[in-house]
């Protein structure tokens, strides 16, 4: 109440997503906080949000769980992004979490989508200095407006959402090939490390320890990816290595992205 903020637990993250992207759809900010099985709970109205969109920004925090500290199993959300056409962003410290919540706010007002901001164990379990920007209370007070062909997802309304969801994809894209969070952060040899979120930091240490020249590319905004950083960086090494944590799902991308842009990058 402090903060000016509303909140409320829901009966599970299904009902969860709902409230949040009702107050969303009526130009008010919003962001659902689940752990990663929560979102297959919440996946079937994420999946028609993302055609339906939002108005205000609306974040969904999943918060995976690689070695299953408190869960049932090890599934990695990055495909639920890459599944429902909607962009994620990947903090690996205490203040890049909270520089990615301003920016995936601000992402999803520029698109009018929901952003997925995924976390693993290893991130929302640490703890470190945060420097906040200005803090200013939000506004509670949203307005309904009955828009029946947004809003009602039946066939004739949802075929032409589609198109425009894939529009908005490519608008993402392009913001991903500029953001901040996709960046070159080490020069290097003839290796390049691509890396995100938490296991970044373990190929920082691992390099350091190992005394490898290599050179980093870290990427924060993980879908869309930025494919053109991400060739350019093949391109300038003989050899690039794949750090992340659960699935393959930077290497697979790489991987294809590789055989069109740089053959012989092993």
């Amino acid at each position: 109440k402090d903060a000016g903020l509303y909140m409320e637990y829901s009966v599970n993250e299904m009902v969860a997503v709902e409230v949040a992207a009702g107050a969303a759809n009526c130009g008010v900010r919003a962001l659902t906080a689940m752990k990663h099985v929560g979102l297959n709970v919440a996946a079937d109205m994420v999946m028609t949000l993302a055609y339906v969109g939002t108005r205000g920004g609306y974040v969904i925090v999943t918060a995976d769980d690689p070695e299953c500290h408190s869960s049932q199993n090890e599934q990695d959300n990055r495909f639920y992004a890459m599944f429902s056409n909607l962009p994620c962003l990947e903090p690996s410290d205490p203040q890049e979490a909270k520089e990615m919540t301003v920016s995936a706010v601000e992402i999803s007002e520029r698109l009018e989508l929901p952003v997925f901001l995924r976390t693993t164990t290893r991130v929302s379990h640490t703890r470190g200095p945060v420097q906040f920007g200005k803090i200013v209370k939000p506004n509670l007070k949203g307005e309904f407006i009955r828009d029946v062909k947004r809003l009602i997802m039946v066939p004739a309304f949802s075929r032409p959402k589609h198109d425009v969801l894939m529009r908005k994809m490519v608008e993402a894209k392009e913001i991903s090939e500029k953001s901040f969070y996709n960046r070159l952060v080490r020069k290097g040899g003839e290796i390049g490390i691509i890396s995100s979120g938490a296991a970044f930091n373990y190929a920082v240490e691992a390099a350091n320890l190992l005394s490898i020249d290599a050179g980093f590319l870290k990427l924060g905004m993980t879908h869309p990816l930025p494919e053109g950083k991400i060739a350019e960086f093949l391109r300038e090494h003989r050899t690039v290595v794949v750090v992340e944590e659960l699935e393959p799902y930077l290497e697979m991308q790489i991987k294809a992205l590789a055989k069109d842009q740089s053959p012989s990058v092993e």
